[in-house]
């Protein structure tokens, strides 16, 4: 399992700001409610934005998608599974 729940060169859950994000919005007693709770966060906090520059590999990093606010479809998913390892949850 440690495979899933450590940092990643995408999916980069050690980044202080991933930490803070994942802590803030991890709402509930169980791993499903605070997965839900961090899926909702991200799916509603994070802008979604078709028009990123793919040729740049920060696009696809989660703190990098984090940071600017917005993402596209592997940005915001490598942001839910980093958010998803800083509370503890395999992903």
């Amino acid at each position: 399992m440690k495979e899933y729940l450590g940092p990643g060169r995408y999916v980069d859950s050690g980044h202080p700001a991933v930490i803070a994000f994942a802590r803030s919005n991890a709402a509930g007693k169980d791993p499903l409610a605070r997965a839900v709770s961090l899926y909702y966060a991200v799916r509603d906090g994070i802008r979604y934005n078709p028009f990123l520059d793919f040729s740049k590999e920060e696009s696809f990093r989660a703190s990098q998608c984090l940071a600017a606010g917005e993402g596209f479809c592997i940005g915001k998913a490598a942001l839910l599974a980093a958010c998803a390892r800083a509370d503890g949850i395999p992903a």
